[in-house]
């Protein structure tokens, strides 16, 4: 493998390779994943949601107090898919999910902004994420005076939760316009990633 060049047996450092180019190319998607679950319902929801790297582990964030929440138990996996249109990239994982430790979901939970902080909190103290309300003004205001009561030094509320990707499945898709697009499959048995070729 020539020196610098990504390491295609691993197909996790290759998704993190990709990703570091997407954001050097200020790709508005290279922090970013879609997250697919199943409703109480069976119908498949899909959202956008930051892939974060905690403890060299991918990780997603949500609030406890979210139908996402709600959904995660409803089925064993789950599909991430993370698209790079700067790279022309794609990565469809199949992923299970671990909890992240309470004390880790707490200290990465300081370094966010401070907009997403205020709203967790009123998730916890007023109405749980995607509730229904009068208007976008009754919003505004419910933020500012919580905004305004709240230390700048606030802790992470109960309901801030954090999940590690288990991954069990990578298929990365390369699109080109001069070629024949590249598309390969890597199955991790626990230890071991096996990749193949597959017709893209």
């Amino acid at each position: 493998m020539a020196r610098g060049a990504p390491d295609v047996s691993d197909p996790l450092r290759l998704l993190a390779d990709d990703r570091k180019k997407a954001r050097a190319a200020a790709d508005p998607w290279a922090n970013l994943c879609v997250l697919s679950t199943i409703d109480s319902s069976g119908n498949p929801q899909g959202r956008v949601v930051v892939l974060r790297e905690l403890e060299r582990r991918l990780a997603i964030f949500v609030n406890g107090t979210s139908p996402k929440h709600a959904q995660l138990p409803n089925s064993q996996r789950h599909a991430v898919l993370a698209y790079f249109a700067s790279l022309g990239v794609q990565y469809r994982l199949t992923v299970s999910l671990e909890p992240v430790p309470t004390t880790i979901v707490r200290r990465s939970w300081l370094e966010r902004p401070r907009i997403p902080k205020v709203m967790d909190w009123l998730y916890e103290r007023l109405h749980s994420q995607s509730s229904e309300v009068a208007s976008r003004e009754y919003i505004d205001n419910r933020y500012a005076e919580l905004d305004d009561s709240l230390p700048k030094s606030v802790e992470a509320p109960p309901h801030a939760l954090g999940y590690y990707l288990v991954v069990e499945q990578i298929e990365r898709l390369e699109l080109a316009g001069d070629r024949i697009h590249s598309r390969q499959r890597y199955r991790s048995d626990g230890s071991h990633w096996h990749a193949s070729e597959l017709i893209p």
